[in-house]
């Protein structure tokens, strides 16, 4: 996790300023932005905000909810 914001409902207007501040944070640019299916990484201002900036989105599938799971293998 690089950026982040807090809010008590997840919506486009508090994932765009996430995205802003990660991208701030580091050189990104090639970066993949894996999400789930929330209409706020589907909101045009997101897709906006990570195409402008040269990323590649990625959406889980529904109900795959441990294809983001970290895997420990040692």
């Amino acid at each position: 996790m690089v950026g982040y914001t807090i809010e008590s409902w997840i919506k486009a207007s508090l994932a765009v300023p996430a995205l802003h501040k990660a991208i701030a944070r580091r050189d990104p640019n090639g970066t993949v932005i894996h999400s789930d299916r929330g209409t706020q990484f589907r909101s045009h201002a997101f897709v906006r905000t990570f195409e402008g900036h040269g990323l590649t989105g990625s959406m889980g599938m529904v109900g795959a909810c441990a294809e983001n799971a970290t895997i420990n293998t040692g």
